[in-house]
């Protein structure tokens, strides 16, 4: 091969993840940061609306259960017709017909409900609370969606990048080995070894593509656009400890709702026990009524009263409403258990894949710098007849091998930091 072949570049450290294409356009465009792609999949989420939606549910239903043990007030009137018989010279009532007409008001107020009034705002408040740490999880859980496909985009895009490079490499070798085969320098088998590996370069270059397509799409999915020359993520957020990132765990929005919908549970089941304590209300009345009993006269009734209720017997109903209410606090702390449990084993995956992929780092810079320098000695030994074409293929390839796993080590790093963030609600 003669010097003017197709020479792969060496890339800076940390500088493989940050390489990023832009999507050909005559048009230069600003490029779209890691955030915007957040707040794009926020907004357009349908689950992040519905979660909102369910804060609103809880302030509705709120609003209700003051309003069932508040004061109220009822306005009623009758008007009927009717007829009375009586027996024989009896003097009262006359018998004939009957149009009675009542007009009237009545008020009730609860004035002492063995604080059934109070645990039922204290639960429907504590809803609120859950509902409100969901949404703060929901919002988490889509930043980190769109980290992903921000970051899968632009390394595929960068893996196209180095596909493309590598295809230019495999072109050159190709035509110096028909020049070398004409000139009688090398066999039809080396011709046909890098013919094969050319059409082996196309082949990966396509599939680097189809997996850019994808990832768009995706990203179309998550926040309702197209990706437009997406920022590549510059570095890799710090971490807290393990140690310290496992005792964050109970102020995180999972583990924070999973209690609250226990605590939740709890005031309900003290609910149920106290629907079968004694009540208290203060109950008045005031109406008129046409009675034609009286001639023509018009009565008037008023009264206030305390009234007082115990229940009894109602068939089984509250029994089995504590029953269910028990069985509803069992079900709430064993989803709180069982997400203190993932999450914890969750962080614990997530460190440790972060410390692979900072332990591999050197290696890997030391596989690609050897790498390229085999490359370089190879391409001169092969213009002194000590080296094959096929030694060159595979040195080129090994190049590729190491560039792209430096690609894909620096975008574990950074999507494991990012993970372990998104599971402390640190993003």
């Amino acid at each position: 091969m003669n010097s003017s072949s197709f020479r792969t570049p060496a890339l800076p450290h940390g500088a493989l993840f940050l390489l990023c294409v832009t999507v050909a356009s005559p048009v230069a465009v600003q490029a779209q940061t890691l955030q915007q792609s957040i707040a794009l999949a926020k907004d357009y989420q349908s689950e992040r609306r519905l979660a909102g939606l369910q804060v609103e549910d809880q302030v509705a239903q709120l609003a209700q259960v003051r309003a069932q043990y508040g004061f109220k007030l009822n306005a009623n009137a009758e008007i009927g017709a009717g007829y009375i018989t009586t027996e024989k010279n009896a003097l009262f009532p006359e018998e004939g017909k009957r149009f009675p007409q009542t007009v009237g008001i009545q008020f009730s107020y609860p004035l002492y409900t063995a604080g059934r009034q109070q645990l039922a705002v204290q639960a429907v408040q504590t809803g609120i609370e859950a509902a409100q740490a969901n949404v703060s999880y929901v919002d988490t859980q889509a930043a980190l969606a769109a980290i992903n496909l921000h970051a899968a985009i632009t390394r595929d895009l960068a893996l196209i990048q180095l596909e493309q490079d590598n295809q230019r490499s495999l072109d050159q070798a190709a035509r110096d080995a028909g020049l070398r085969l004409k000139a009688g320098e090398v066999t039809k088998t080396d011709l046909a070894q890098a013919s094969a590996r050319q059409a082996q370069g196309v082949a990966s270059q396509s599939r680097a593509e189809a997996a850019l397509q994808v990832d768009q799409s995706r990203y179309v999915q998550l926040t309702g656009q197209s990706p437009q020359n997406l920022e590549a993520l510059d570095q890799v957020q710090t971490v807290p400890t393990l140690t310290d990132a496992l005792a964050m765990i109970e102020s995180t929005p999972f583990i924070e709702n999973a209690r609250l919908q226990l605590k939740a549970a709890q005031q309900q089941l003290e609910l149920s026990h106290r629907e079968s304590y004694p009540s208290i209300q203060l109950a008045g009345r005031a109406n008129t009524q046409d009675d034609s009993d009286f001639s023509t006269s018009r009565l008037g009734a008023y009264g206030v009263s305390l009234q007082a209720s115990l229940p009894i017997l109602d068939g089984g109903t509250r029994k089995a409403e504590v029953l269910r209410a028990q069985a509803r606090v069992a079900i709430a702390q064993e989803q709180l258990d069982s997400n203190r449990r993932q999450l914890q084993q969750r962080l614990t995956e997530s460190y440790a894949m972060l410390q692979t992929s900072q332990n591999q780092y050197p290696a890997l810079i030391k596989a690609r710098d050897a790498a390229q320098l085999a490359l370089q000695t190879i391409r001169r030994e092969l213009e002194l007849g000590t080296r094959t074409t096929y030694d060159l293929l595979t040195a080129e390839q090994t190049l590729l091998d190491a560039n792209t796993q430096l690609i894909l080590n620096q975008e574990d790093k950074a999507l494991n930091a990012y993970q372990i963030l998104a599971q402390l609600n640190r993003i």
